[in-house]
């Protein structure tokens, strides 16, 4: 009920946005909060309401429950138990599975590790019980397989409180008769102990046979695997695959950085190389040749005169001409001097230098034939002779050096990819005979581990075979209880536990066909349901009222609960109620002058808050204009009894002055009617056209409030149209008739039209439990909202 405390105070305004999309609405609404999680004050709501039905179908189920109780007869219980492990460490050092389960040394608290659930069920085994039931036939020979079966429980025990289970087994049997079950316990106490010597020991020889069996194929498997094994590792030289392999790849790796490392210096070597070559335009010989020249000091005084004798050629031949003495003589000389610089050069280098071009004759020919034959030298680089200074001398031997860096580059590069393609054939023959080894490997070990469990496994029950006392003792003998006088007494009846199961069924049952049948009916019961439904702003709660549709006898003043004449408390509560609305409509901001007052489907009482609302506004001294566009089905005509002979549809289809056909209301002189008129088809198209909206501004601009009683909305478009044109749009919601799917389609439909906003007002609100709905605490809980100042929209 806290919901309600806050309806007036916590409604948002929703002018000037449209209506957010809401999630589709679910069966299980009223049983599921936002957040998902089970609501629990929704499924009070739903118990309360349809307490009749639940406590009926807990009353049926509670009835049925007592009569399958009395027809439960008595039934006698007995039990013994049997400690089927040792307890202490003396115990265990004695039990000769010690020797087995610890190989001969002290035991430890879970040495012993017996499977209870397979040793449980061998004991309720057919063959098992088939035995005991042959030994209580002497006795009772009525009794069968299937009374024992029904009758007998076997499971190991664990105290109350303690999480810890024992090493105790405890068997228990419940039959009619007090001796049969005395019989039966007693058989079966003595055929369990029997078992756990006599039958086990017949199980550990079966256990032997198989394992001696199963070794011979075993041991010569494991042999085989040896020797495959020990091949492999002859034949490639195996000691670690894993280790191998790394390394080999390792290698590869590294083989490849330094092949990719060397390609790069021989590519800068040979880029070098054709770079010096083309700077000194000489092989690395040339070169060779060149620095030795330019290195003899004796070649260099040659080269020195005969420099000088070129320079003092150059001089003379501009004074003289070529057949002058002098030139022919400096001629002459310079013959000489490359005669003796070819000498020189073929005793240095062991080759003639290039040839030094000479001055030619007027004729074509030398001008001293002796001289040029003289000095004519063999083929070969010019730049062989030619003066080599310090940079070309560097350059020089840089070509050498990076000659023979490439030869050397180049052999290396051979020996690089020589073994990168042995380690390749390697590497790619490695992972098949590395998994061979594993696969060897993996099979030894698996044959080796099962031939060591299976040897292991066979003295292990050689010597559990070998034992010859008991294994097992009774702890607590065969027994039924009985009262002092010795007589047995029958174990507690389930008929009580049968009577209270019943009660709970039945309380679940009429719970689930409670919420089934709100489910089916859909529709909303209280202002809570709204709320958690329909994501709007609440701007009234109407009470249900029996007279509200018959009687409009409402005072003509605005004022408080203590000013009204008519002391009955529904009628109170339900004008209070149509005061808390105009109040929350007149404090409004931005103020609301114009509103359309809806429904989702009909019969809600849309019109009936329409009317109210219109008397309360004109009761506070307002001017107010009730219009009634449910051109359709008009009623506003009827419940005031007011002529409908001219109206809203003859405004919208002539040229009939507005002024003509507004009536004033009756009840107040401040109100005013204007009826729906004829009806007449295309009501839609008429709401909808641009004189419907001057004539809306019109009386806007003449009335202090204009209420326009619309159609539903389900499946009507004509009230859509006039969103637009209005302040505030009243959704009418009626509580226990309203459908929640037509809201939502409703809700779905007006979301992204254009209108200022949307409130909510609920309608025919009863008090819970009430279903005369006298009077309800949501009004009370609203106007006492009002009294404090908290109007409900839009402060």
């Amino acid at each position: 009920m806290e919901t309600e405390q806050t309806v007036q105070s916590s409604a948002p305004s929703m002018r000037g946005r449209s209506i957010p999309p809401l999630p589709p609405v679910d069966l299980d609404e009223a049983d599921v909060s936002p957040n998902r999680g089970i609501n629990l004050r929704a499924l009070g709501r739903t118990i309360q309401r349809q307490a009749l039905l639940i406590a009926g179908v807990a009353t049926v189920t509670t009835a049925l429950a007592i009569f399958q109780a009395m027809k439960i007869p008595r039934s006698y219980e007995g039990d013994f138990q049997l400690l089927v492990e040792p307890v202490t460490n003396e115990a265990r050092i004695a039990d000769p599975l010690t020797v087995t389960r610890t190989e001969g040394g002290v035991p430890g608290r879970d040495v012993f590790t017996l499977d209870y659930a397979t040793q449980i069920e061998i004991l309720k085994s057919p063959e098992m019980l088939n035995s005991i039931v042959q030994q209580v036939k002497t006795e009772y020979p009525d009794f069968s397989f299937v009374d024992l079966r029904q009758g007998l429980t076997v499971e190991r025990l664990q105290p109350e409180g303690s999480p810890d289970a024992t090493r105790i087994i405890k068997a228990n049997f419940s039959g009619d008769d007090p001796g049969l079950v005395q019989k039966v316990l007693k058989v079966t106490a003595n055929r369990f102990l029997q078992y756990s010597l006599e039958d086990r020991k017949s199980r550990f020889g079966e256990g032997i046979k198989f394992i001696e069996d199963q070794l011979p194929e075993l041991q010569q498997r494991v042999t085989s695997l040896q020797d495959q094994l020990q091949r492999l590792q002859q034949q490639y030289n195996l000691l670690d695959p894993a280790s191998q392999g790394s390394q080999l790849s390792g290698q590869v790796n590294d083989i490849t950085s330094l092949r990719l490392e060397t390609e790069r210096q021989l590519q800068e070597q040979r880029t070098l190389y054709r770079n010096l070559q083309q700077q000194l335009r000489l092989s690395p010989q040339e070169a060779i040749a060149a620095s030795a020249l330019s290195e003899d000091p004796s070649y260099r005084e040659l080269q020195a005169a005969q420099q000088e004798v070129q320079r003092q050629i150059a001089i003379e031949t501009a004074r003289f001409s070529d057949r002058s003495p002098v030139v022919r003589s400096l001629r002459q000389r310079e013959a000489n001097l490359n005669a003796l610089m070819n000498q020189q050069a073929q005793r240095i280098v062991g080759q003639a230098p290039a040839p030094v071009p000479t001055q030619q004759g007027s004729g074509g020919t030398s001008a001293n034939p002796a001289a040029s034959s003289a000095a004519a030298p063999p083929a070969g680089n010019p730049q062989v002779l030619a003066f080599q200074n310090s940079i070309r001398l560097g350059l020089i031997e840089q070509l050498v050096n990076a000659g023979n860096q490439i030869q050397m580059l180049e052999a290396r590069s051979r020996e690089i990819n020589q073994a990168s393609g042995q380690f390749a054939r390697r590497l790619q023959q490695f992972p098949a005979i590395a998994r061979q080894y594993n696969d060897l490997t993996r099979e030894l070990q698996i044959a080796t581990q099962t031939l060591d469990r299976l040897l292991s496994q066979r003295e292990t029950l050689r010597v559990e075979a070998a034992q010859t006392e008991i294994p097992w003792e009774i702890v607590s003998e065969p027994t039924i209880p009985r009262d002092a006088d010795g007589n047995p007494v029958p174990a507690p009846s389930r008929a009580q536990n049968m009577v209270i199961a019943g009660v709970g069924l039945g309380l679940l049952l009429g719970t689930l066909l409670a919420l089934l049948l709100e489910r089916y009916r859909n529709m909303f019961y209280t202002i809570e349901d709204i709320q958690e439904t329909i994501k709007l702003p609440t701007a009234g709660v109407i009470p249900f009222s029996r007279g509200a549709k018959q009687s409009l006898d409402f005072p003509m003043t605005f004022g408080a609960l203590g000013d009204m004449e008519d002391n009955r408390l529904e009628t109170a509560a339900f004008r209070e109620s149509f005061s808390d609305l105009y109040s929350n409509i007149r404090l409004a901001e931005p103020p609301i002058h114009a509103l359309m007052v809806t429904s989702a489907e009909p019969g809600d009482g849309k019109t009936t808050i329409a009317l109210y609302l219109a008397q309360t506004a004109a009761g506070a001294g307002q001017r107010v204009l009730l219009v009634d566009t449910n051109l359709r089905q008009p009623q506003l005509q009827n419940r005031l009894d007011l002529r409908n002979v001219r109206g809203l549809s003859d405004l919208l289809t002539s040229n009939t002055a507005a002024e003509e056909v507004i009536q004033q209301s009756p009840l107040a002189d401040n109100l005013y009617v204007l009826a729906a008129g004829s009806m007449m088809p295309g009501s839609a198209r008429l709401l909808g056209s641009d004189q419907m909206k001057q004539l809306m501004e019109k009386f806007r601009a003449s009335f202090d409030l204009v209420i326009y009683d619309t159609s539903h909305l389900f499946g009507v478009t004509d009230a859509s149209f006039l969103t637009a044109e209005v302040d505030e749009v009243l959704l009418v919601i009626a509580t226990g008739k309203t459908n929640r799917s037509t809201v939502q389609r409703v809700l779905n439909k007006l979301t992204g039209l254009p209108m200022a906003g949307v409130s909510l007002v609920v309608n025919h609100l009863r008090e819970q439990g009430d279903p005369t709905g006298t009077y309800n605490s949501y009004s009370q809980k609203a106007i006492a909202s009002q009294r404090d100042g908290q109007p409900s929209i839009r402060l």
